[in-house]
């Protein structure tokens, strides 16, 4: 028994050397949490700089993008709208409102001889109307009810009719 105790004791840290050189199993993908409908509509001007939570472990994405179908929107005449219908760009005779199908949007204002450029998000609000929220957070918050697919009314009483290229 005394020759086997030498052998186990120098057996002994050869063993210990190699179980630690073995690479650790890579961990369990982590699930992503259960949304619930709410959760599933961004709020209007969202984006994914906008999101401050930590990048869940396990991943590794450079930019979080939302996929969610924009909301449809039903036009004062019935009409379902969703963000591809709707999107294009209107104008009033002298401003210009570019609404994108991404749900992004560009406006370029002109007033008394003076043209303010603007961008930002616009999502539905309400049944029969879209807010645009400007990136800059200066400005406010504007609303257009949707008439139809090709005219847009601001709550100025101007109207924006679709402008076809």
């Amino acid at each position: 028994m005394s020759r086997m105790r030498p052998r186990i004791l120098v057996a002994l840290p050869f063993a210990l050397a190699i179980a630690a050189c073995q690479p650790q199993p890579a961990p369990a993908p982590v699930a992503a949490p259960a949304a619930d409908a709410s959760a599933t509509q961004p709020s209007a001007g969202a984006t994914a700089q906008d999101d401050k939570s930590p990048t869940p472990a396990g991943t590794d994405v450079v930019s979080v993008v939302d996929n969610t179908p924009m909301a449809h929107v039903e036009a004062a005449s019935g009409t379902q709208l969703d963000g591809k219908s709707l999107a294009g760009k209107f104008s009033d005779g002298e401003s210009v409102l570019e609404l994108r199908a991404d749900g992004s949007y560009v406006q370029t204002l002109r007033v008394a001889g003076s043209t303010i450029d603007s961008d930002g998000h616009w999502a539905p609000d309400g049944a029969h109307a879209v807010k645009l929220d400007p990136n800059s957070k200066q400005a406010e918050d504007v609303r257009f009810e949707v008439a139809s697919a090709d005219l847009l009314k601001g709550a100025d009483g101007r109207e924006f009719k679709r402008i076809v290229e």
